[in-house]
């Protein structure tokens, strides 16, 4: 079978993202322990987005790189617990995602509230609980995605009409009843609402904040002079910019998700443009924090001081 330029493009575009998502999350991954290991106090938010960088690694290793072991043509390579495997680790990733984005918007939206009595209260409950809110993420996206390799099993070499083939490595299940197919829906969606929902609002409420803190500097500042943003105001947009990219690639996933459901018999290329979306914010998320955050800019600095040396 001859490949086409086409197929050419789609299998580099592939294998550039999952490049670029490992390394990107990887060096997110050093920069932050590296913070630990010299003794100092990470940061609460670091915390965060430390578990953020494992969940994106996750989905990269579980969708990612067999997606793009699909595009070179290798099929057939899971077995029926592989595929078991694969889709439970890459499904407990990308609600680990979901959860932790929204924990760190909603975070950031109590850290920078009014310094009032009932915020200041918040706030040290929110800073208390930054490890164990990540937990439950991890804890409840383990036990809500158990149920997920019942339905998914290895490829059918022979026709099965019991099996829906999804043009990846794995087939998905269709024995079962309408009751079954409503309780799976209500589980998958449910948590995706509720997570959706408080990084949204989360989000509106930072934007509103931010708006009004800036006509308070215009207010403040003659034209004259200039200001900057401060460091709390740049880590709100870092994580604003963040919230948005997952919301945007989220609905625009979901759009071809609902459309590759309703027709079944969709093309192939359906389904690799659903997985191009599914692994474009673990891609471009480590991106925008090693664009923004000063401590990474700082870790690139140093790493490159020790590495050239000076003559």
């Amino acid at each position: 079978m001859t490949m086409t330029p086409g197929d050419l493009i789609l299998r580099l575009l592939f294998v550039l993202q999952t490049g670029i998502g490992v390394l990107g999350n990887t060096f997110l991954l050093l920069t932050y322990t590296s913070t630990a290991c010299t003794g100092q106090a990470p940061r609460p938010t670091h915390l965060i987005l430390t578990n953020l960088a494992v969940a994106n690694v996750f989905f990269l290793l579980f969708k990612g790189i067999p997606q793009m072991i699909l595009i070179w043509g290798v099929t057939h390579t899971l077995g029926n617990m592989g595929c078991k495997l694969v889709t439970y680790f890459h499904r407990t990733a990308r609600g680990l995602s979901l959860c932790i984005t929204g924990h760190l918007s909603s975070f950031q939206a109590i850290t920078i509230s009014p310094r009032t009595g009932g915020w200041m209260k918040l706030k040290d409950a929110a800073l208390k609980k930054v490890g164990f809110s990540c937990f439950l993420c991890w804890i409840s996206n383990l036990l809500i995605n158990l149920f997920v390799p019942v339905r998914v099993g290895a490829l059918q070499h022979s026709h099965n009409a019991t099996r829906i083939p999804n043009f990846g490595l794995c087939s998905t299940s269709k024995k079962h009843t309408m009751s079954d197919a409503v309780i799976y829906v209500i589980l998958m969606t449910s948590s995706d609402v509720v997570f959706m929902g408080l990084m949204l609002g989360a989000s509106v409420y930072m934007v509103l904040l931010l708006h009004r803190h800036h006509q308070r500097v215009r207010h403040i500042h003659t034209l004259s002079t200039s200001h900057r943003f401060s460091p709390e105001a740049k880590a709100t947009q870092t994580i604003l910019l963040l919230a948005t990219a997952f919301i945007f690639f989220y609905f625009i996933n979901s759009i071809f998700i609902i459309y590759h459901s309703v027709f079944s018999k969709s093309h192939i290329w359906l389904h690799h443009m659903t997985t191009f979306l599914a692994v474009c914010y673990p891609t471009v998320s480590p991106l925008i924090l090693i664009l923004r955050d000063p401590q990474t800019l700082s870790f690139c600095s140093f790493m490159w001081k020790k590495k050239v040396p000076n003559y």
